[in-house]
């Protein structure tokens, strides 16, 4: 028992040696285990002595020593000791004969209590309730096991005598461990987690949700610890039409009811089957009824819940639908014939949009299809016309650019569906006091009650640039009660349904239009030549529990799907929300199993994970099998370029590989898998203005033209600016952890010194200083700069920031608009912010800067600093400045494109084609100078037109020489990139060189190439 252990032999030993040492009679001890409670010891004297009467107490007194030191119990149990109630949930029960617990030091005894009716009570009177297993001598978790439950493996464990019968009727209800003293009196009550032996007993890799074969169609249901479940038929306006028992209770009598029900008696493999005639139910509404216990009341509910697995809803998800996505009348027309040849994932730029952002506000799509997937169907194709929008990401296709990055597609929570108890911009300003009902906005609906919401808010800002009254219905009745609930937008990271494409992006929420839009969306776009990339959100969901109607994977099984405190059994919410768990079993498959169906079903190209960190790192690289599984000639998807990348923050209750190896930056290198690269995006924009104020980044004047809140020459700016100029190097190298360089010590180093890179091969690092997160690119930026600085100027420091990103090695990644200098008029967090706030005009006839305060949740603190931005920055963008952006950024993209040299593909051809310069501690401050050959040293050559390329950024607001005098390199024949001899920026092509010495303009990056002269020649590799 866990009191009184055996001896163990280290006891044995230093009780031998401490005889032996008090007298030479004590020669050996020899001992034997008879029951968890005895041991028996034999003292052996040696041959010629005969243990004395002085000697046998001390003996005597050292084994009963040595028995009381391996007691864990130090005292007796007295009244303060005894539990009244139920404490946590600290008892885990990770496989069939495994409990995990640490009971403290004075339990004698252990036994697991089940009650299917909540029965059991821990009380003054003592235990009661609920049927006991016992819980025998400790145990020790093999290797495998004790590496899955890192967290908690060097916890006391114990055997558990119990066969799958018992188990799985304890399953199905309250489950608490007891831990008694020698007197039988409970010392402590916890509450058992389970999701250990529901994943050895009960994991299912057959196919879930609603299944359709030939003329058959079943709903597959798996829920392990349900008392029972039938599945309910709805018709097209919601009413009940059928009750259908379980497959297993029916018999052969399968899509029929029954008068008289028998006994539920549950099925043995936890998953509930339904089967019906096709006919019978497909598109049909459906819901299943299930009875099951849930911890968090501690009773027996009966509850309808969406089938988690659903592939398509009614509005607003009340209810799954039933929908074959084989079905013709769902694929838009040679939907079949699209087959993509994906490029290599090195080759990819990733272009990040919002379904609702894109669209919205282009007046050139029809008002139905605004903010919906179908606003992608307007790409000038046949009969369609070619939208502003549409027009927009065709330009930057025909570029270059090969991957539209959406943010979350699926089935999420937070927006209402139902346009019609919505509160959005085109409705008059009466409704959001009709809807809202808060005292302090009843002036405004009075003043301007039949204006329409967005012209009100034109004429706020016309008045007042710094206005708070935009904001104002967002914040003043509080988020999750003004605006931000009722209107029509959020980012969607709030998933409800992951295999359910959301119902408010499609121009009917109440059904299959938005499998079929989705599609359209998805083939439209492989027409202008663009991949599309999905953002996925797995680590969480936006509820749980029994009551909330957000909830489904934790109504179907409670306890399994959700990550939970190891002690206290409350819900961990790091992510946000609800978090799960995706090193059980079944949440691991229904990712995978989710990711397919999009790869295959809707052709989608890529994947971003949420919080990828959060989910451990065996998954990522198992999808990443799986999906490569799927081939043009079999699925018609390009399976083993499909690309994954995520965001491997570390953090929360699972940070530094606490309960798994998770899929974080420095674990993921050598996967292929992608993560965001911070090192270089914080040194490049010199961190967020909401966390860092006006301290400049490298591109924004650190050290070289400091802004009024900073002191001219500043050594520990100087210092600044050298690090983060190493940082961008290796970033510029893909992120490499192996990147040979020299750092501004003047010290051979390589890229994951210091923790900077992380990448084992160039796609492993998505590169960027600008996405959804934070202030855009343009307004943080803007903040950073001498407020005097004039226009033309901050346009140059905008497209600076962006070449270190196109023209470096690894994965670009941009957000929508950052081409056209995008602002949310200084949000730092827009995801909830609405369609003001989050606005993008591609006829480029407006900009957000300075359009009112932005919403209070996020940037109250920052209020007056953004005033005063508003106010004294030189900040006027016309569309001149837009347009300028615009052009930059497509020529940009040309030149990345131009040679395969901006994208290779190994890091070893990184290793010795890619080359900086002007570095260590004597650098030029500012300048990064940096050379890809594909000369004669390099090897086999890569470009038939260059024997290499030297990009050299000067981030300083004056022109600066560099001089490169490279042993054995002739600049002979060098020459600025045709793109840039044709483009239009008339500043860069001011960049000359004289010899050696290069001379390049205030905030410039010049692109020189070398052409090959018929063979290829010579040019400098990395020494």
């Amino acid at each position: 028992m866990q009191d009184f252990r055996p001896a163990e032999p280290r006891d044995l030993e230093e009780l031998s040696r401490t005889l032996t040492e008090q007298s030479p009679a004590a020669h050996a001890i020899h001992s034997k285990t008879i029951d968890s409670d005895h041991i028996y010891f034999a003292l052996y004297p040696e041959p010629k002595q005969i243990m004395n009467r002085t000697i046998l107490p001390i003996a005597i007194l050292m084994i009963a020593a040595t028995l009381i030191h391996s007691c864990r119990t130090t005292k007796e149990a007295g009244p303060e000791d005894i539990v009244s109630s139920v404490e946590g949930a600290a008892a885990h029960w990770v496989s069939s004969d495994l409990l995990i617990w640490d009971s403290g030091p004075l339990a004698h005894r252990h036994e697991i209590r089940f009650s299917p009716k909540a029965a059991i009570r821990v009380d003054t009177q003592g235990v009661t309730g609920g049927t006991a297993i016992p819980v025998g001598r400790s145990a020790q978790l093999d290797s495998d096991l004790a590496g899955r439950l890192r967290h908690i493996a060097d916890r006391p464990a114990f055997r558990v005598d119990a066969g799958r019968d018992v188990i799985t009727e304890a399953v199905k209800g309250q489950i608490i461990a007891i831990a008694y003293d020698r007197r039988d009196q409970p010392v402590a009550a916890t509450r058992v987690q389970f999701p250990g032996v529901i994943d050895e007993l009960f994991f299912h890799d057959g196919e879930l949700g609603p299944v359709y074969r030939e003329d058959q169609l079943s709903a597959n249901l798996w829920a392990p610890t349900a008392l029972s479940v039938k599945l309910r038929i709805y018709d097209a306006q919601k009413n009940l039409v059928d009750t259908v028992l379980p497959d297993h209770l029916r018999g052969g009598n399968h899509g029929e009811s029954t008068d008289s029900e028998p006994a539920m008696v549950p099925p043995a493999d936890g998953v509930w089957r339904f089967s019906s005639a096709r006919g019978d139910w497909d598109r049909k509404f459906y819901r299943f009824e299930i009875s099951v216990y849930h911890h968090d009341n501690n009773r027996i509910n009966t509850y309808e819940v969406t089938d988690p697995y659903s592939v398509s809803l009614a509005m607003d998800s009340r209810f799954s639908q039933f929908a074959d996505l084989n079905d013709a009348d769902l694929k838009p027309q040679c939907w079949g014939r699209l087959s993509k040849q994906l490029p290599h994932p090195a080759d990819i730029t990733l272009y990040e949009a919002h379904i609702r952002d894109f669209s919205i506000n282009d007046k050139s799509i029809p008002q139905e299809h605004r903010g919906t997937f179908m606003a992608f169907r307007h790409n000038g194709l046949l009969d369609r016309n070619l939208s502003d929008g549409m027009a927009h990401l065709k330009r930057l296709s025909d570029a270059g650019l090969t991957h539209l990055h959406l943010l979350p597609v699926n089935d999420i929570a937070s927006v209402i569906e139902n346009p019609a108890r919505r509160v959005d911009l085109h409705m008059p300003y009466r409704r959001i006091c009709d809807t809202i009902q808060h005292p302090g906005l009843f002036e405004e609906c009075e003043r301007r009650q039949f204006m329409p919401i967005r012209e009100a808010f034109e004429q706020m800002v016309d008045e007042n640039p710094l206005t708070h009254l935009v904001q104002k219905p967002y914040s003043l009745p509080g988020r999750m009660r003004g605006m931000a609930a009722a209107d029509g937008f959020n980012w969607g990271y709030d998933p409800f349904h992951f295999n359910a494409p959301e119902g408010s992006y499609a121009t009917d929420p109440d059904g299959v239009a938005r499998i079929l839009e989705l599609r359209t969306m998805v083939q439209s776009l492989a027409q202008i030549g663009l991949n599309v990339v999905v953002d996925v959100v797995y680590n969480h969901t936006f509820a749980s529990g029994p009551t909330s109607r957000f909830s489904v994977l934790d109504k179907v099984v409670p306890g399994y799907y959700h990550r939970y405190d190891p002690d206290t059994g409350a819900m961990e919410t790091s992510t946000c929300c609800d978090n799960t768990a995706a090193e059980h079993a079944m949440m691991e498959k229904l990712i995978i199993d989710s990711v397919l169906l999009w790869a295959r079903h809707y052709k989608i190209d890529a994947f971003r994970f949420d919080l990828m960190g959060h989910h451990p790192r065996s998954v990522m690289e198992r999808l990443r099998v799986e999906l490569a599984n799927l081939t043009p000639e079999e699925h018609q998807v390009d399976g083993a370029n499909i690309y994954i990348y995520g965001e491997g923050w570390n953090f929360g209750e699972v940070a530094n590989d606490r309960i798994f190896v998770q899929a974080t930056q420095f674990n993921m290198g050598g996967t292929g898998i992608g993560n965001f690269n911070d090192r270089s995006r914080d040194a490049i924009r010199g961190g967020n203005f909401t966390n860092n104020g006006r301290a400049q980044g490298f591109i924004s004047g650190r050290f070289l033209f400091p802004n009024e809140e900073s002191d001219p020459g500043q050594a520990e700016d100087l210092a600044w600016l050298l690090d983060a100029a190493d940082r961008i190097r290796v970033g510029m190298s893909g992120n490499l952890a192996t990147y040979p360089y020299i750092n501004r010590e003047g010290r051979s180093a390589v890229g994951g010194d210091e923790m900077i890179g992380f990448a084992r091969q160039p796609q492993e690092s998505v590169n960027y200083i600008d996405k959804h997160d934070n202030e855009t690119l343009w307004d943080n930026t803007q903040a950073k700069l001498p407020l005097d600085m004039e226009m033309d100027d901050r346009v140059r420091v905008h497209m600076l920031g962006n070449a270190f990103i196109n023209f470096g090695q690894g994965v670009p990644f941009y957000q929508m608009g950052t081409d056209i200098l995008r602002s949310k008029s200084l949000d730092r967090n827009s995801f909830d912010s609405g369609d003001w706030f989050n606005a993008i005009d591609f006829t480029l006839g407006s900009h957000l800067w300075a359009q009112g305060l932005p919403p209070a949740w996020d940037n109250e603190q920052r209020w007056d600093d953004i005033r005063a931005l508003f106010r004294e920055a030189n900040v006027d963008v016309r569309r001149e400045h837009m347009e300028l952006a615009h052009r930059l950024f497509q020529e940009q993209l040309r030149i990345r494109y131009s040679s395969p040299l901006f994208r290779l593909h190994t890091a070893d051809e990184i290793h010795k084609r890619l080359a900086f310069h002007n570095t260590g501690p004597d650098q030029e401050p500012g300048i990064i100078a940096m050379t890809i050959s594909d000369g004669q040293c390099a090897g086999d050559p890569l470009d038939p037109d260059y024997d290499g390329i030297l990009v050299v950024f000067n981030a300083d607001n004056k022109s600066r020489d560099i001089t490169l005098d490279l042993e054995g390199m002739s600049w002979d024949g060098l020459q600025l990139h045709p793109v840039q001899q044709q483009g239009a920026d008339p500043v860069v092509r001011q960049s000359e060189r004289d010899g050696s010495t290069f001379h390049i303009p205030a905030l410039t990056a010049a692109v020189f190439v070398k052409p090959q002269q018929g063979a290829q020649g010579g040019f400098v590799c990395n020494r």
